[in-house]
């Protein structure tokens, strides 16, 4: 294990480069840090948007607004799906901060959750500081420490498919690379069952451009068609977060099956998420 520190906070102005030329910066208070085998991961504090857990410098949730992002994240496929109305088994890839499985576990209708995570220090370092994880003790949840890429091409995965998956994986840097091929979406497909859906953020494309039209061109070869929608997360500068999903043997995620609220999401918002800008239209269909 690499370099960890902890104890008094240290007051410290955290800035990165958000995209080539466009810098993020935060005024804060560093409550932790460590190097572990797979990236540099920070916990901060802020004095408006709360913790703030950084990995490899880049911000990825603040507790003001991470209910926005994992709401989104979590309902729009799960409450989507054609057998909304039925007892749904639900894989996660990444999501350490906890916040996925969080959201998942609201549903009555979860009868079982797998959330893969390729490293442990997230998530610790997450519950003991940033506090917005899931329950971990729910007899429907099973933590597995792995590499979510090997995870997926497992014959036993396989051969007790899931309804449906959720990628909440960092950009596509550092350890998270493998997860953005296309080799991995036909992995992850195969564990579904017949009717599963899947999901994934695919950057905010005001700036980040290349990533929602690689996400689209991906889960169209695998699945026949995508799905893209959106959501306004503050943290993620630059506009909207796009999601791209993906549903087998067609159908269509845009229509809430299920009443639910949370505190950004509801029916009405699920069905405006599809609408999407000319610019989000123009961009998906020439890249």
């Amino acid at each position: 294990m690499g370099e960890r520190r902890e104890g008094r906070p240290t007051e410290l102005w955290h800035e990165y480069d958000f995209e080539s030329g466009i810098r993020a910066g935060y005024e804060v208070r560093r409550l932790y840090a460590e190097t572990t085998p797979y990236q540099k991961l920070e916990v901060f504090e802020h004095d408006f948007l709360g913790r703030m857990l950084a990995l490899d410098g880049i911000v990825q949730t603040t507790t003001r607004d991470e209910f926005i992002y994992h709401e989104m994240m979590v309902h729009v496929p799960l409450l989507g799906r054609p057998a909304a109305d039925e007892p749904a088994s639900v894989l996660i890839i990444g999501g350490g901060d906890g916040g996925v499985l969080r959201e998942v576990l609201r549903s009555d209708l979860v009868r079982r959750v797998v959330m893969v995570e390729i490293d442990a220090a997230v998530i610790e370092a997450c519950k003991k500081y940033v506090g917005i994880h899931g329950d971990y003790d729910d007899p429907r949840a099973e933590l597995v420490i792995g590499d979510g890429f090997a995870y997926v091409k497992s014959p036993e995965v396989r051969a007790h498919p899931f309804d449906v998956a959720i990628v909440d994986s960092t950009d596509p840097i550092g350890p998270s690379q493998p997860l953005f091929t296309e080799e991995f979406v036909a992995d992850l497909a195969a564990c579904l069952t017949s009717r599963g859906v899947m999901t994934r953020q695919a950057g905010v494309p005001f700036i980040q451009r290349s990533e929602m039209p690689r996400a689209v061109a991906q889960v169209e070869r695998i699945f026949g068609r995508a799905e893209v929608y959106r959501a306004s997360i503050p943290t993620y500068g630059g506009g909207d977060m796009a999601f791209v999903a993906g549903v087998k043997g067609g159908g269509t995620l845009q229509t809430p099956r299920l009443e639910f609220s949370g505190r950004y999401y509801n029916p009405e918002v699920h069905a405006a998420a599809f609408a999407l800008p000319p610019f989000w239209q123009d961009l998906r269909a020439n890249g």
